[in-house]
């Protein structure tokens, strides 16, 4: 049963704001035991305290799934007035992402160049990263996700695995995708490594 760590920030920069992740965690926890670690942050200080404690090889192999839940703009995840860009994040994160997904539940945030995505993901050798390239609603956006971390239990975080995991996102949510322009981006140059090692074999 693969974990998720879920670091979420404070909505409407209020900590007596009750809108939160956690019932779709804990209601996709109840119905597959899946295990998770909720936990906010209001500053961005908090937000890379976590993740160091989390990119600990022990801790994130138990929950290899890595949940942002925050605002966001394109290339970047906002915590309360500061701002962390995919290249500090990728700079917290180096090479130490083997075998995790990372869902970005935040808006825009995946609106960026391929490229610059491979680059992310190379640097901290995360297989795939999710997200969205649009400003998207609270109640549609949490539907969507209970059916996706519902999915990513069901195969392993492999080329095998992932690639099963995109096509059921494909089968059972496309309008879903579509509507909320949902981008799932895997690791090219993983995949490519691993193809050409199975060739020299």
């Amino acid at each position: 049963m693969k974990g998720i760590f879920c670091l979420e920030g404070f909505w409407y920069g209020d900590h007596r704001d009750k809108t939160s992740v956690f019932p779709v965690l804990d209601l996709v926890h109840r119905r597959s035991n899946m295990p998770f670690v909720h936990h906010r942050c209001a500053t961005k200080e908090e937000l890379i305290f976590s993740l160091k404690r989390w990119k600990t090889k022990s801790f994130h192999r138990k929950y290899p799934l890595l949940y942002l839940a925050f605002h966001g703009k394109k290339g970047h995840i906002t915590i309360g007035k500061e701002e962390m860009s995919l290249e500090e994040l990728a700079e917290v994160l180096e090479n130490k992402c083997s075998g995790v997904v990372i869902y970005f539940g935040s808006c825009l945030t995946l609106k960026m160049d391929n490229r610059l995505l491979q680059n992310f993901m190379e640097r901290t050798e995360t297989v795939a990263i999710m997200g969205y390239k649009q400003v998207v609603d609270w109640l549609p956006s949490a539907s969507f996700e209970i059916r996706l971390l519902d999915i990513m239990q069901e195969f392993p975080f492999d080329s095998k695995g992932i690639a099963k995991i995109e096509q059921s996102l494909k089968e059972n949510c496309n309008g879903q995708i579509r509507e909320l322009d949902f981008r799932f981006v895997t690791n090219e140059r993983l995949w490519f490594v691993r193809s050409r090692k199975k060739q020299t074999r």
